[in-house]
């Protein structure tokens, strides 16, 4: 599967009532070329479709979208939109397949994006941590987005992944050039 370009640094944010598009319109002022929009406080896929109308240039990722949550035509639907309208500026993450078989719901429901009209393996990318979510992840998507990971195992899970699948880590930093400075971390942003 070929590796998505999400350029070497991104933004990930939380979605609020009113934060979400000042931030994402800013983060593409600053030159940042992808924003993750978390999965688990969207209200709805609409406010994916208005980051995207609302930027030019920025890719937009669903960090992730719960296949639990968020109905496989539902997202299909979503994608095309977008890619007829912003062609190449949606990512699709999912995951949060939970339950006794989360890997076969995961399975099953990356079965209904592959069929015909649906999105490419190559413009998604998978919530993984385990080595068997991170096969899924290679195999059936462009790559993985593991979430507070150390370094072993970011080296651990690019060396299972292999160098031609997209390997998007998930970090809490601080973005602050004076290491003195007294700072109040948002929680609404991570750097991926």
């Amino acid at each position: 599967m070929a590796k998505i370009d999400l350029g070497p640094i991104g933004v990930a944010l939380t979605p609020t009532p009113d934060g979400l598009l000042p931030s994402v319109v800013a983060l593409e002022e600053q030159g940042y070329p992808t924003a993750w929009i978390a999965g688990g406080p969207l209200a709805g896929l609409e406010q994916v479709v208005a980051a995207v109308d609302a930027t030019e240039r920025i890719r937009v990722s669903t960090a992730i979208l719960s296949v639990d949550r968020f109905d496989a035509d539902a997202v299909t639907a979503l994608y095309a939109d977008l890619e007829d309208r912003h062609p190449g500026r949606l990512v699709v993450g999912l995951g949060g397949a939970h339950g006794a078989r989360p890997l076969g719901t995961l399975g099953a429901y990356l079965d209904r994006l592959d069929q015909p009209g649906g999105i490419p393996a190559d413009r998604r990318v998978l919530a993984a941590l385990g080595p068997r979510m991170l096969d899924l992840a290679r195999d059936r998507s462009s790559g993985a987005l593991p979430v507070l990971v150390t370094p072993g195992y970011t080296r651990e899970a690019r060396a299972r992944l292999g160098d031609d699948t997209t390997l998007a880590v998930e970090q809490m930093v601080v973005v602050e050039p004076d290491p003195g400075a007294e700072t109040t971390l948002q929680p609404p942003s991570s750097v991926i």
